[in-house]
């Protein structure tokens, strides 16, 4: 009895663990096959995010290897791809974040410092991408892209004359690595030297015949190099019925490696009402640099001045300036200037001569903002004595794809020991907030930039509406060559000098043509 009880357990027993190895069997199945159906694609999104990435096809790259790290947060490849193509959109804050989450999971991988240290240099952060490829480089001292990168940093933060040794350096190591090469031929191009750099942009290019960097420089330092004409051809007139039209042409070319020299002749035809006048005149110029973070320009001339019922007069023209660029991102100058005030048929009837002293800054903190801001004083040879002051400030941001807004400030006037004359307003001031478009395609290109804002014209006057537009169509072909046409439409009183004084009726109008030939 009790051995028959105990088979019949043993049965059910059985019974009840086939069932459940069954069961269990069927369970097991189904989680393999979603995770069959899950993992697969997943897997599969990595091979796919690789061949998009190399036929250039980024958005859809992009979107691979974002479904790759939403099912792995930890992938390697996928951060590190990602990080590089927010880099290259211009997004270097995320890039960065992605890069200190790469360092995170590999810190010792040469790939990702070298990469991280390139953003690092884009984003400004020089001391940081210089500290990181110096790390590579205690790993790997023969690593030719880490050694790249840290010249090319030198040469941002503004020491050209480190990065070229660093250059040199690199390329006793490496002489037919065509990377080195360029950068050395750039830094010479930005001492002055862009015969020099000449040399080794060709033996870049025998290297590396398609890479369009070297294409790029080449065709620039061919421009640098190359002699080449200029002409422009404005026409202008105002509401008040003054009006001219001029021509300048320009001749330029290499007098040495570094020295570059101008020759410039131009004519000038003014009138107001019964009142008309010419001038005409012809000068030289030279420019060289001083060092690798300064350039100096000086130039002589002479300009005869016509009026139709006065006297003639022959000034002597002179001017002086340095150039000063201390990093990649600042670049100042102060110059001195003596030329004759011919701006109207009024000004060339009176003969007068300006010695003029300005100063400029130019600063680019990121690659969304600039600013600007300049200013400077003048002493006009007639028996007042006159004296004119000038200061300008701009600031313009990137919002979008080449389109700039932001504020813009300027004020000047003249400063009187005699009677009104034909000098006024003594003192105007405009702040206005401007927006600049540009659009390329190809060789075609278009710039518009408008603003509006308030203006005082004279010390103690009312505030009035001002306002500016402007546009210019250019085309280029060949190396360095263009043509444009610039038009302006305002009713800033600044554009001219008149012995009254203007009101929001008065317009000032001006079409322009500039061309540019390398020979």
């Amino acid at each position: 009895m009790a051995r028959a009880t105990q088979a019949g357990l043993r049965r059910v027993a059985r019974r009840v663990g086939e069932l459940v190895r069954t069961r269990l069997a069927w369970v097991l199945l189904v989680l393999g096959a979603a995770a069959a159906v899950v993992v697969r694609p997943l897997t599969a999104q990595l091979p796919d995010a690789e061949a998009a990435f190399k036929r250039g096809d980024y958005r859809a790259a992009r979107a691979a290897y974002e479904r790759v790290l939403a099912g792995d947060s930890t992938h390697v490849r996928a951060l590190y791809q990602l990080a590089i193509l927010d880099s290259w959109d211009g997004k270097l804050v995320r890039s960065l974040d992605r890069f200190a989450r790469l360092r995170r999971l590999a810190p010792h991988d040469g790939d990702i410092m070298v990469a991280q240290a390139r953003v690092l240099a884009w984003a400004n952060r020089t001391a940081a991408a210089g500290a990181l490829y110096d790390s590579v480089l205690a790993r790997a001292p023969d690593r030719t892209d880490a050694l790249a990168g840290r010249a090319r940093t030198v040469a941002w933060s503004g020491d050209l004359d480190r990065a070229e040794s660093l250059w040199r350096a690199a390329l006793a190591r490496h002489a037919d690595d065509s990377e080195l090469l360029i950068g050395l031929a750039q830094t010479l191009y930005w001492k002055g030297q862009p015969a020099l750099a000449e040399g080794y942009a060709a033996r870049a290019r025998v290297l590396a015949p398609q890479d369009r960097t070297v294409l790029e420089l080449e065709r620039e330092l061919r421009a640098a190099v190359r002699p080449s004409v200029r002409t422009t051809v404005d026409g202008a007139g105002d509401s008040d019925g003054n009006t001219f039209v001029a021509q300048e042409a320009y001749y330029e070319a290499s007098l040495s490696t570094a020295v570059r020299g101008t020759l410039r002749a131009g004519w000038r035809r003014a009138s107001l009402g019964a009142i008309a006048g010419a001038s005409y005149g012809a000068g030289g110029q030279l420019s060289a640099p001083l060092g690798a973070k300064a350039a100096v320009q000086a130039g002589l001339g002479v300009r005869r001045l016509e009026p139709d019922l006065g006297r003639a007069t022959t000034p002597l023209m002179a001017a002086l300036g340095l150039r000063f660029r201390p990093s990649r991102d600042v670049a100042a100058g102060v110059g001195y200037s003596r030329s004759p005030f011919d701006d109207t048929a009024a000004l060339i009837d009176s003969g007068f001569v300006v010695d003029a002293l300005d100063w400029s800054v130019d600063i680019s903190p990121s690659p969304r903002w600039s600013i600007s801001a300049g200013g400077g004083g003048a002493w006009l040879s007639d028996r007042n004595h006159n004296r004119r002051y000038s200061a300008v400030a701009a600031v313009l941001a990137r919002v979008a794809p080449g389109v700039q807004v932001g504020p813009f400030a300027r004020v000047m006037g003249y400063r009187r020991s005699g009677p009104l004359g034909y000098f006024a307003p003594n003192r105007f001031a405009v702040l206005e907030g401007r927006v600049t478009g540009d659009w390329r395609r190809a060789r075609w290109g278009a710039r518009v930039d408008g603003g509006a804002g308030s203006q005082q014209v004279a010390m103690g006057a009312a505030y009035q509406l001002e306002w500016h537009v402007g546009l210019t169509l250019t085309r280029g072909w060949g190396a360095s060559n263009e043509i444009a046409l610039v038009g302006l439409l305002t009713n800033s009183a600044a554009a001219a000098a008149t012995g009254k004084i203007p009101t929001e009726g008065f317009r000032y109008r001006t079409l322009g043509l500039r061309l540019q030939q390398g020979l």
